[in-house]
């Protein structure tokens, strides 16, 4: 995909309205994660659609179009401006946001949809070792968009009780791969370490929950793996 195909075929406002078939929205994406010139359009294109959907939802936007004197004309195009500029950090979750590949979360608040809602969470699991079985836990995952909430007991107690949980998937041949990881993990009173999961971009499979101590803690160099079994119910991930 080249520069002459995106113009030609309104590529930017189709992708922020959400609007690609996948394979476009790929090659979209690979695209402009490699030009900065792109990405500086792309996040300028994403801030004026945010910015006229607060003033719609507001109820502005309609008055701002009416003829006015150039004077209070001035006003109201300045007071966009103010509600564009407020929007620059919302403008990442249009361009990096929801569809992104980020799969873990510290809190439920990790997670948002294009309009910078937090997702609904749509389920707690229980994840400790299990005695006897290959699985520690079996998860069901809802169709998007919704995060699910995992409370993880690892093996090992850290002091200061801080954690950080990595996930990979597992291979036909056994062999783990990295998708994500958070730390900075605070444990509960209970001694569970909660993470919530995105599971936008994942298949059913197996995945391996890893919790460690984080950095400066006790149990920096310990290590729980957890073997979690993981059914989808959306659409396949791209």
């Amino acid at each position: 995909m080249d520069r002459k195909y995106i113009d030609d075929h309104h590529i930017v406002a189709r992708y922020l309205a959400d609007q690609l078939p996948d394979p476009e929205r790929e090659a979209f994406e690979s695209c402009y994660l490699d030009d900065p010139q792109l990405m500086v359009e792309l996040e300028a294109a994403a801030r004026l659609k945010v910015g006229l959907m607060q003033l719609r939802d507001a109820g502005e936007l309609e008055a701002l179009m009416q003829p006015a004197r150039p004077f209070k004309r001035t006003l109201r195009f300045a007071a966009a401006a103010a509600v564009i500029v407020a929007a620059i950090g919302i403008v990442f979750l249009f361009v990096r946001g929801p569809s992104a590949s980020r799969m873990l979360g510290a809190s439920s608040a990790a997670f948002v949809d294009r309009r910078g809602d937090p997702l609904p969470v749509a389920g707690t699991y229980t994840i400790l070792h299990a005695r006897g079985g290959y699985l520690d836990a079996e998860i069901d995952l809802p169709a998007p968009p919704a995060t699910t909430e995992l409370r993880v007991f690892p093996d090992v107690e850290a002091n200061p009780p801080r954690y950080r949980i990595a996930l990979s998937s597992i291979s036909e041949d056994g062999k783990p791969k990295l998708l994500g990881d958070v730390g900075d993990l605070v444990a509960a009173d209970d001694g569970s370490v909660r993470v919530f999961l995105n599971g936008e971009r994942m298949a059913s499979g197996t995945y391996q929950l890893v919790v460690s101590g984080d950095s400066a803690t006790s149990a920096a160099g310990a290590a729980s793996t957890f073997l979690i079994g993981i059914r989808t119910h959306g659409p396949a991930p791209p």
